[in-house]
């Protein structure tokens, strides 16, 4: 397994914990009914290194992907194609859609939460996010610690950044929004010799993310 394949493995796990723990605080009722799986719709654009659209020769500059999760109507662009993991409504978690790309600079990621009535916070997300994450950690110096926490907004949304890192040299990036009925995570993570355009990668995926409802809200 390659490194990357690794960091694959241990989001997808990370992304799975964050969607139990929003599901945990559902109401019952939402939590009983089964969700079918949402497809996305997926447009390929070209993008200059800032992430603005080109219009010209889709060659004259790199491919990036928009993508809507259709649940929610939020849209953002990702490096390629990405893979999408469905997670339905059960007992015990909610559903979502944990949307990756994988490449020679690590992963970037983008995970939606349908939490409608939910009250869980910002910062029991990134607690969930990185207990799901380390839950599969085989030695100490994979364990992925959060720092540099603090509070934002994203067009008046509330939201939480992290610096990620582990002692093994992982190094990354997360941002959580509550947009009402749903949760958001934007995340980013490789090795530190890496860092910098796993980082350009991650600030254009900031900065193409759309949300629907321009109404702010609340998180608990």
């Amino acid at each position: 397994m390659t490194r990357r394949s690794h960091f694959q493995r241990l989001l997808l796990l990370a992304a799975s914990t964050t969607v139990i723990a929003g599901g945990a605080v559902l109401p019952s009722s939402a939590m009983a009914a089964t969700a079918a799986p949402h497809t996305a719709a997926v447009t390929t654009v070209a993008s200059d290194h800032d992430g603005h659209r080109q219009h010209g020769s889709p060659t004259s500059a790199k491919q990036w992907v928009e993508t809507t999760d259709t649940a929610s109507g939020i849209t953002f662009r990702l490096p390629e194609k990405p893979k999408v993991e469905h997670y339905t409504k059960a007992k015990g978690r909610a559903s979502g859609r944990f949307y990756t790309v994988e490449n020679d600079h690590g992963i970037v990621g983008f995970l939606v939460i349908d939490a409608s009535g939910a009250q869980l916070n910002l910062n029991d997300c990134l607690l969930s996010f990185v207990d799901g994450y380390n839950a599969e950690s085989h030695s100490s110096s994979e364990v992925l610690t959060s720092t540099g926490v603090h509070k934002t907004t994203v067009n008046g949304r509330p939201a939480l950044d992290a610096r990620l890192s582990a002692p093994d040299g992982t190094v990354g990036s997360a941002r959580f929004i509550h947009d009402g009925d749903h949760y958001v995570v934007a995340l980013s993570l490789g090795p530190k010799e890496k860092e910098k355009p796993m980082s350009e990668s991650y600030q254009q995926l900031l900065a193409s993310i759309h949300m629907p409802d321009a109404g702010a809200t609340r998180a608990g």
